[in-house]
């Protein structure tokens, strides 16, 4: 983020940037070489790479300061039209990598030209396979949820949350008397085999129960979200996929469920049990 050229724009950083206007989520400037003369950009000022990453608040802040834009473009240069374009990704000329909406002032004729191919002739069956493909995947967010269905909602993510919540409680009673046994043998005997199968048992369970942790961490953060009203929410939708994250979101998320006490103290000290039950079965004189 040090290295986005709108990072140091929205920082004050850039000292030949021909700033519009901006306010506490976007600024709004001109570009280096504008396609037009008033052609202008809208960034929110947190850095976020695709427009789908965006949260609701932030959508609506970006796109009705591009809204005003283009009013003031409409009042000021009276064009004979205006685009107002937002590109995800270099297939679709996207240059900088933090997101941005721009707004053209257009006259007939002008330097900018068409920016649709004149035709296209896909076949209808194509046509009709892609819309099939596309309304399967696609449920537009919800801005009349009522009272009564939105605690129905809560309600549902509420119990997702208690279930987590005791299947990971559960790994833990079930893990106990399993590694007590195990490394107890493993002590008296002598046997570096029961040992290995109680460091076996306790990596197991530890995972479970951070994948456990990790989706009641998730589902209550859509609980919040859901209290908060987020439009972007389907009605009665429980989904926590996270595959649109960025890696290092995700990643961070892993980490801090990781260093949890539930996770970490508690299967580390099983496990350190279990690595020295083995090495006393190995040298039992050490």
């Amino acid at each position: 983020m040090n290295d986005c050229p709108f990072c140091t724009i929205v920082r004050g950083e850039d000292p030949v940037v021909r700033e519009v206007a901006r306010n506490s989520s976007v600024v709004v400037f001109f570009p280096t070489e504008p396609a037009v003369l008033g052609h202008s950009m809208v960034i929110p000022h947190r850095h976020v790479e695709r427009f789908s990453d965006l949260t609701a608040e932030e959508v609506s802040q970006v796109m009705l300061a591009a809204q005003a834009v283009a009013q003031s473009i409409r009042e000021a240069y009276q064009p004979d039209g205006i685009n107002i374009i937002q590109s995800n990704g270099e297939a679709a000329s996207q240059s900088v990598p933090h997101v941005h909406v721009h707004i053209l002032p257009r006259w007939e004729n002008d330097v900018v030209g068409e920016i649709w191919p004149p035709k296209s002739n896909y076949p209808e069956q194509e046509k009709d396979r892609e819309l099939a493909k596309l309304r399967a995947s696609t449920s537009l967010p919800n801005t009349n949820m009522s009272s009564e269905d939105r605690r129905q909602h809560l309600s549902f993510a509420q119990d997702v949350i208690t279930r987590m919540a005791q299947s990971s409680s559960n790994a833990k009673s079930w893990i106990l008397p399993v590694v007590t046994a195990a490394y107890g043998y493993a002590f008296t005997k002598e046997s570096v085999a029961v040992a290995f199968l109680g460091i076996i048992a306790t990596l197991v369970f530890g995972l479970l129960d951070f994948s456990y942790l990790k989706n009641e961490r998730r589902y209550r953060n859509l609980y919040d979200r859901i209290a908060a009203g987020d439009p972007t929410i389907p009605p009665f939708s429980l989904s926590v996929q996270s595959n649109k994250d960025p890696l290092d979101r995700r990643s961070t998320e892993a980490w801090s469920v990781l260093k949890a006490w539930t996770i970490w103290p508690f299967y580390g000290v099983l496990l350190l049990t279990g690595l020295a039950s083995a090495a006393l079965a190995i040298c039992p004189t050490f």
